[in-house]
């Protein structure tokens, strides 16, 4: 043994909190198809899960657990000097792993999700390609990204590169960026989300809410996404109409559903996504990322957006067309927007090109 590991080579490191086991199987949908890419091409990989002990969300049996070295880099936080920045901090705690736990693990690349940890393994080996996959919508105003027109600080000192999933996403970068680093630094790789089949040809009365309640926002904005919410299922006439409430993945507790879920037109939905999509044929919700996910099944999306500072949709991406819920009624309405939305959306989520990928590992 050398350290806590074996001594080991790996073409690539896979980074990744906890929170992300989305899938089915509790794996990581966001990093499944370039764990894939790897085993077809045969570069070698290994897999850290960081522990999210917040939430109650599974592990992933196929990654191994980071918790000891993750409740290590805490403690080694606080115990640095409180005027050292936080990044500076983690590239000497970074540079300890190196000496200690790391010293018998080399590797090339880097990959990451959130920007999770890239400090740390900047110290940890200076020299590697650290790339961090997009998740989530990414616009000219993104907290880590861009601010103001220039990359985030992170970025540029770690050197990290950003895996896109399609060409309109690379074109708001680029053109949102003074210093033009993300016009080499971006790459558009695709994703795991692909364009299918229309799901539905006509509104069949279910509704996915696709809920917005976390610790991104304050109490106050929490609560006023709640309100809105509560106007607009109140307001609905139609008795026919069945709204299913989908929880976001970092669902904080602190907003009370059970008003709403105790009416009975109000369901939860079901867990799995795809679940969702074949039960609902019409999407409502704040700024959700599921809007792209919908589109591409060929799903409208209502957008209802009282915080101004999220209305990403509309400022940035162009949303297609906003309509009420009567509207949809119309089955030929139905049918032009769900064209409407998978075109829209195709230019931001392309299908994964494995070639590419593989093409940028160190």
């Amino acid at each position: 043994m050398c350290g806590i590991f074996i001594k080991r080579e790996y073409d690539v490191v896979f980074y990744y909190p906890q929170h992300f086991n989305r899938g089915s199987q509790d794996e990581n949908m966001y990093f499944s198809h370039l764990i894939n890419a790897c085993k077809q091409e045969g570069r070698s990989y290994t897999v850290f899960e960081e522990p999210d002990f917040s939430l109650n969300s599974n592990r992933n049996k196929n990654a191994t657990p980071f918790d000891f070295i993750f409740v290590l880099i805490i403690l080694l936080r606080r115990m640095f000097n409180s005027e050292m920045d936080a990044r500076t901090k983690d590239v000497r705690i970074g540079v300890f792993l190196s000496k200690t736990f790391f010293r018998c693990m080399s590797f090339n690349n880097v990959v990451t999700i959130s920007q999770s940890m890239v400090s740390i393994f900047r110290g940890i080996n200076s020299n590697c390609i650290i790339f961090d996959v997009q998740h989530g919508i990414i616009h000219p105003n993104k907290k880590n990204y861009l601010i103001e027109k220039y990359p985030d600080k992170n970025i540029i000192y770690n050197k990290m590169q950003l895996l896109l999933s399609g060409d309109s996403y690379k074109q708001l970068m680029i053109e949102n960026d003074y210093t033009k680093y993300f016009k080499n630094n971006s790459h558009v790789i695709g994703s795991y989300i692909i364009r299918e089949d229309l799901k539905h040809d006509s509104f069949n009365r279910n509704i996915l809410v696709s809920l917005q309640f976390t610790h991104d926002h304050s109490n106050a904005e929490n609560i006023l996404l709640l309100q809105n919410l509560e106007q607009v299922i109140n307001s609905n006439d139609d008795e026919t109409i069945t709204f299913y409430l989908k929880d976001h993945p970092r669902f904080n507790f602190d907003v009370n559903l059970t008003d709403l879920l105790s009416l009975k037109n109000v369901k939860p939905a079901p867990i799995d996504i795809d679940d969702c999509f074949k039960l609902c044929s019409l999407q409502i919700t704040a700024y959700s990322t599921l809007v792209f996910e919908a589109a591409l099944k060929g799903i409208p999306t209502i957008l209802v957006n009282p915080l101004s500072k999220y209305d990403y949709f509309n400022k940035y991406f162009s949303y297609p067309f906003s309509n009420e819920i009567i509207d949809f009624s119309d089955k030929l309405f139905y049918k032009k927007s769900s064209f409407m939305v998978q075109e829209w959306a195709s230019s931001y989520y392309s299908d994964f090109d494995k070639e590419t990928f593989i093409d940028l590992l160190k």
